[in-house]
């Protein structure tokens, strides 16, 4: 990872500096210095080099004038002395003194030296003072360094056992330039200290070179120690010498004495920490070496701190460059096999350093296994394999990152050949991608897909066409990967929103991935960064991870990413403003989009659009919404629907043009509502107000043409907002009543989602106002289990989904919430009218029948029902007998034996009733093991022995019914031409035709077993899904049977069906005399006995 270079440093590597001088050659010159470097540079006519020249000609002179000589080492002393006097005020003599020095310094050998001791130690003496003043530092990095590096070589030349007190000055003054925070001068004296370090340890002088080495150590350690928590990419000043300090330590570790090795080693360590500095990289290098030099015992308790440490360092940060994990990793090892003798430490340590370079890091090491694999895929024999493959790959992404593995597995296209390498690639990368950033896709994905696209243009034929835009829909398709929970929210999600109104703007068949990837940023990301952390709690940890577990075969449990771990609040609440601020642009073009679209092309926006709502402004979307009614004209009401009927009857050209034009602000309005639809969870009161304003009117002036969308949109009102629908409900309520579905199914099903979501609500706050309003939508849904196949349908699973809502609900009330409906359903078993009741037994066998054993918990509930066993009403009796069913199939025997009495009592009566399916329903309800009387073993013989020929008894005995119901019903319709209207006759069994209750007892058909008989059970018995509109889930049952079924079978309606209203709402005149249960229109006190 390539990091900022600190300014000195950078601006020492940019001066000039002199090039390297080759070895002058003095033989050919008799050995005289002056000819040798006039032959040399004699012709050039750089400024340095004829410095170079006239500085040797005058020394030239002053040794010949001197009877001196003219040897490199009668040179020395006449330079020094001259360099000491040039100095800084002569920066171009000192340069061209300091050049001729290093030049003849290598013709003075060290061993034997050919230089005097005092000679060599008042010259070394004399460059030491002079890279000590103030003025060298102002001298060029050029002349310093050969300076240095004359010093260094003159050091060679002293006699240190004999005479330590001259090597001290050069010595220091190396140890001082090997901190220098230039450069060049710094490498230099770091090679000449190294030099002089192996030439002391040989004279036997390690000990006392070793002290003046510490001493440099303890001058810079105290400060080298305050650096470690300070979040800086580079140092300057005395900070930056206390890194270089640690270099220089480096170079000189093998040549310390032992003491000062632990002297070091124990203050080094220290100076790792959890997080990259400018000094982790040379600490981990000097405790490195200093341990290859140390022996275990001395250092054991100090080695395992630094193994915390060094464990501490190694997970991945992207700010941790990746050498120095991998020194890190080296320097673990070398912690180990010093405690090798510690197999416990081993067994601890190991596994957590596994774990810590299981990431990004682990690149550095997986990368050739990584290639080999991917060969592996262009040779791939089975799919099984590939599978294998696929898993390994997908690990590699959600450890490493996209970034790294593209890096190394790349995906090109050849605009030429038109071919694109690698793109097996993209579908794991699909799947593999989590924490991934933004930036990735803008920068690697989008440029390559873009010109994919562009190629797919200009291709004539078809087949390769075809490949390429295949390929570039792979690509895009990557956008909703790289949103699953991006790492540079803050820094990309600007550029990536400009890409998004891009894409909706250009790009059609783009929408479906600009749209998906929003509902992931806006649904996921602000709710994993809510109160300061990507999950809201350790359970949202485990649930992620358990849904990236879920991708592998081998299902690991212990998956961790420090991509996905938790945030500062700081960084969340950054990101939240950041979403925020893209939000209102983003909404109002979507919303144009939106509006302009076909309907099928509006469906996969909504998600994007109710996103996107959630992190606006309230204010926003009010100001968005009234401009769009203002645009569409919808700002004054419409012409009433009654009065364009009217005119309809004498059309001309002005009223055809007024109802087109009814039916374009139908049209608009209808969007509007649609609209409405995806901003409804994301509304504050005021703004409900306005969508609440905005429905009516649409329910009331809209010729009944929106009705079904303005009905969605009030039921997610009803659904999100339940303060807003209770405060509301009497005027939600005569709203819904004077709604007239009348054949339209979906206007129905939407109306009846109403009333789910209120019926719950009003259940739940449980209070005496709206318990009584909660019974006429009780008495809504039981009229409609006896109406016509669909609603039936329907009020089965509105009935059913709020059961499962009361059931579901996480407050400590939930069984009380649900009993209280049991009970409000019961108060209608002591109705007067058997069509209400028998309405009543079906909601109630419904009920149980997703929950048997809550059944248990409602007082009276099997008591009440079996009762109605006896009642006259023959709908009545086929309800209650389906209760029965119901009960006895569902309910383990057990807990019914308290009642066993009472229903053998209640059912065996009916045993022999062959009309109206009777006995075939008794005989599948009796095989449960229950005691029975002696009069009716034979038909319980009879029964069992059925069911194990190979003919069933009761099939028998329900074939004849069916066949004698059939004609008694022809002739009973002859016979009664009044037959709908809805009177029965007292005491005898009720035709086919009249009976609600045969559709019921048919709806609680149940199968237990492979023995157990099931002819009765009609084919078309599946349970079908609500339709997508609401929230009404699918039930599945313990059996074949599922409850809200439409059924195919003819004679459903009972007495008077044909005149209830069609629209499916309470009316004064329709089955008057025997539906006393049915309210009016003025929602007032219910008079029939259906109270609790």
């Amino acid at each position: 990872m390539k990091r900022k270079q600190r300014p000195s440093a950078a601006a020492a590597d940019a001066e000039d500096d002199e090039p390297s001088q080759p070895t002058l050659v003095l033989d050919s010159f008799s050995g005289d210095v002056c000819a040798a470097l006039t032959a040399r540079y004699g012709r050039s006519t750089a400024p340095q080099h004829r410095h170079l020249l006239a500085s040797a000609a005058a020394i030239h002179s002053i040794l010949l004038d001197d009877g001196l000589p003219l040897t490199p080492a009668s040179f020395l002393p006449a330079i020094v002395s001259a360099l000491q006097a040039a100095g800084a005020a002569d920066p171009d003599a000192a340069s061209a003194l300091a050049s001729l020095l290093v030049i003849l310094l290598p013709h003075i050998p060290c061993s034997p030296s050919s230089l005097q001791p005092v000679a060599a130690s008042k010259s070394a003496s004399a460059l030491a003072a002079f890279l000590s003043s103030p003025d060298a530092s102002q001298l060029p990095t050029g002349t310093l360094r050969s300076v240095v590096k004359s010093l260094g070589h003159l050091a060679l030349h002293l006699d240190a056992a004999a005479h330590w007190d001259a090597v001290v000055p050069p010595l220091e003054a190396l140890l001082a330039a090997s901190v220098d925070n230039r450069a060049k001068v710094r490498k230099c004296a770091q090679e000449s200290v190294e030099k002089l370090f192996s030439y002391l340890e040989e004279s036997g002088c390690a000990k006392k070179a070793s002290n003046a080495a510490v001493a440099m150590f303890e001058k810079h350690i105290s400060l080298a120690q305050s650096l470690i928590n300070v979040e800086s990419d580079f140092f300057e000043g005395e900070e930056a010498e206390a890194g270089h300090m640690l270099g220089a330590m480096v170079v000189l570790a093998p040549y310390l004495s032992k003491k000062a090795k632990m002297r070091v080693f124990s203050d080094a360590y220290k100076l790792l920490s959890t997080c990259f500095t400018p000094l982790t990289r040379h600490a981990l290098k000097l405790l490195g070496i200093l341990l290859d030099h140390l022996k275990a015992q001395n250092v054991e308790s100090e080695v395992e701190s630094l193994v915390s440490l060094v464990m501490a360092y190694l997970p991945y940060d992207e700010k941790k460059p990746d050498d120095t994990i991998v020194s890190a990793l080296h320097l673990f090892k070398s912690c180990l096999a010093k405690l090798a003798g510690q197999p416990k430490f081993w067994v601890k340590t190991l596994p957590a350093v596994f774990e810590a370079v299981s990431g990004e890091s682990s690149y550095v090491f997986m990368k050739d296994i990584l290639l080999t694999l991917s060969q592996y895929v262009m040779k791939r024999d089975k799919e099984s394999h590939m599978k294998n493959i696929e898993e390994c790959l997908g690990a590699a992404i959600f450890a490493m990152g996209p970034d790294k593995i593209l890096s190394l597995i790349p995906v090109a296209f050849d605009k030429d050949m038109l071919t694109c390498s690698n793109i097996w690639l993209l579908p794991i990368l699909d799947k593999y991608t989590y924490g991934a950033p933004l930036q990735s896709f803008l920068e690697r994905i989008v440029p390559l897909a873009r010109s994919v696209q562009k190629a797919s243009k200009k291709v004539k034929k078809a087949r390769i066409r075809k490949d390429l835009l295949s390929w570039a829909d792979q690509l895009w398709s990557l956008l909703p990967a790289f949103c699953r929970y991006p790492i540079d929210l803050r820094q990309s999600f600007g550029s990536l929103s400009k890409l998004l109104v891009e894409i909706l703007k250009c790009d059609e068949w783009l929408h479906k991935h600009a749209a998906k990837a929003l509902q992931i940023f806006y649904f996921v990301v602000p709710q994993q960064l809510v109160d300061g952390t990507r999950r809201l709690s350790s359970d949202q940890d485990v649930e992620i991870y358990t849904e990236i577990s879920a991708l592998f075969s081998s299902k690991p449990n212990n998956f961790s990413c420090a991509r996905l771990e938790r945030c500062s609040k700081k960084d969340a609440c950054k990101a939240m403003k950041v979403l925020g601020s893209h939000s209102a642009d983003l909404l109002c073009t979507f919303a144009d989009y939106f509006l302009e679209s076909s309907p099928e092309k509006r469906d996969h926006l909504k998600d994007a659009l109710r996103c996107l709502a959630l992190l606006s402004s309230s204010t926003n979307i009010r100001e968005l919404f009234v401009s769009l009614v203002k645009r569409f004209d919808l700002e004054d009401a419409p012409l009433d629907p009654e009065s364009i009927e009217c005119q309809t009857h004498n059309v001309d050209e002005n009223d055809k043009q007024s109802i087109d034009a009814a039916e374009m602000l139908n049209d608009k309005r209808s969007i509007l509502l649609e609209f409405i639809s995806t901003l409804v969870e994301a509304a504050d009161e005021d703004l409900l107000d306005i969508f609440f304003g905005f429905i009516k009117s649409s329910l009331l002036n809209s010729s009944g043409s929106c009705d079904s969308k303005a009905l969605i949109s009030l039921s997610i009102i009803l659904k999100e907002h339940n303060g807003y629908s209770l405060a509301h409900l009497d005027e939600i309520l005569m709203l819904l009543h004077g709604v007239k579905p009348d054949s339209d199914n979906a206007v129905l099903e939407s109306k009846l989602l109403c009333y789910q979501y209120l019926l719950v609500h009003m259940i739940k706050v449980n209070e005496e106002s709206t318990n009584k309003k909660a019974f006429l939508i009780i008495n809504e849904l039981i009229l409609g289990l006896k109406t016509k196949k669909e609603s039936r349908r329907f009020s089965y699973d509105v009935l059913l989904a709020i059961s499962s809502s009361l059931r579901s609900s996480k407050s400590n009330s939930a069984n009380s919430d649900l009993q209280r409906l049991f009970t409000m359903v019961m108060g209608y078993l002591s109705s007067p009218s058997p069509h209400i009741v028998s309405g009543a037994i079906a909601a109630l066998s419904l009920l149980i029948y997703n929950d048997a054993n809550f059944c248990m918990e409602v007082p009276n509930l099997i008591e009440s029902v079996l009762v109605l066993l006896q009642h006259k009403a023959v709908e009545v009796t086929k309800a209650s007998l389906g209760f029965v069913k119901v009960l006895v199939t569902s309910l383990q025997s057990e807990k019914l034996l308290n009642l066993q009495a009472d229903i053998l009592k209640g059912i065996l009566e009916w045993s022999s009733v062959t009309k109206h399916h009777f006995k075939g329903k008794v005989s599948i309800i009796v095989p449960v093991n229950l005691n029975t009387p002696e009069k009716y073993k034979p038909f319980i013989r009879s029964v069992e022995e059925g069911r194990k020929g190979n003919h069933n008894q009761a099939e028998g005995a329900e074939s004849k019914a069916q066949d004698h119901e059939r004609h008694d019903a022809k002739r009973r319709r002859r016979v009664h031409p009044n037959a709908e209207s809805g009177q029965e006759t007292p005491g005898r069994p009720m035709p086919k035709g009249q009976s609600a209750g045969k559709k019921q007892a048919k709806d609680f058909h149940f199968k237990k077993g492979a023995a157990r008989d099931n002819s009765h059970v009609p084919q078309s018995q599946q349970s079908k899904a609500s339709g997508g509109k609401g929230d009404m889930p699918n039930f599945k049952s313990k059996s074949k049977w599922q409850p809200g079924n439409g059924q195919r079978n003819r004679g459903d309606k009972s007495l008077g069906s044909n005149k209830r209203a069609r629209n499916g709402t309470f009316s004064k005149t329709q089955d008057r005399g025997n539906r006393a249960s049915v309210q009016s229109r003025s929602f007032k006190k219910r008079k029939s006995g259906a109270t609790t």
